[in-house]
């Protein structure tokens, strides 16, 4: 049997329990920032880490850390001399801004085209549900081990930003998968090899202290 077309046919059987999932999470506004309800975020991790388990993550732990919304941290061991491959993401959004903007409501799921349209309906609660279809098509048991981290304060920033430099012995792997890009469009699968970082400078300018004439000076 060809695994290639096996498997093709088992993501295809999985999709509509997906799409409702996603459905399910977009649903939730797991905003993170100062001054929005912690209970949403607490739900959307909840949510996540039981489908986690629902697909075959056993050990599923939090990584409580302070002032920071929780870390769901699981693995799957590796069979016998097989790689490890840590799989990233996040569920919590960004605020939806000024909802007189939105074509739909924000954190209503709603199907266009052959999209679905909502807040973190791409970034980056679909690419959670991507891992969770994907350890799924394997019945749970895929053919590497895997290490999963999803955070749920990725937007706003926290001290998670430093922690996996400060414990490496948790992220060892031989390959990471950051499934928080796009596609180059609908339909084509896209892997991205290569991310630019973020870089923060202070600049100090230096002026006249009285205005010139630019023709004289």
């Amino acid at each position: 049997m060809d695994l290639r077309q096996d498997l093709g046919g088992t993501v295809d059987g999985l999709m509509p329990e997906l799409k409702a999932l996603l459905g399910q999470l977009v649903a939730i506004p797991s905003i993170a920032f100062p001054d929005y309800p912690k209970a949403n975020v607490r739900r959307a991790h909840d949510l996540v880490a039981e489908e986690l388990r629902k697909s075959g993550v056993g050990e599923i732990r939090v990584l409580d850390l302070p002032d920071t919304s929780p870390v769901i941290y699981g693995r799957i061991p590796a069979p016998e001399g097989a790689p490890t491959v840590l799989l990233y993401g996040h569920y919590d959004v960004q605020p939806s801004g000024d909802e007189s903007l939105w074509h739909t409501p924000p954190f209503t799921p709603t199907e266009q085209d052959g999209a679905i349209y909502g807040r973190g309906a791409a970034d980056c609660k679909a690419n959670v549900v991507a891992h969770i279809g994907a350890l799924r098509a394997f019945g749970g048991k895929p053919p590497v081990g895997v290490t999963v981290v999803i955070e749920g304060q990725e937007e706003y920033g926290s001290v998670f930003d430093d922690y996996p430099a400060e414990h490496p012995e948790l992220f060892q792997a031989d390959a990471l998968l950051i499934c928080d890009a796009g596609n180059i469009r609908a339909g084509q699968p896209t892997l991205v090899t290569a991310l630019r970082g973020v870089a923060d400078v202070f600049v100090e300018v230096r002026t006249l202290a009285a205005p010139v004439h630019s023709g004289q000076w």
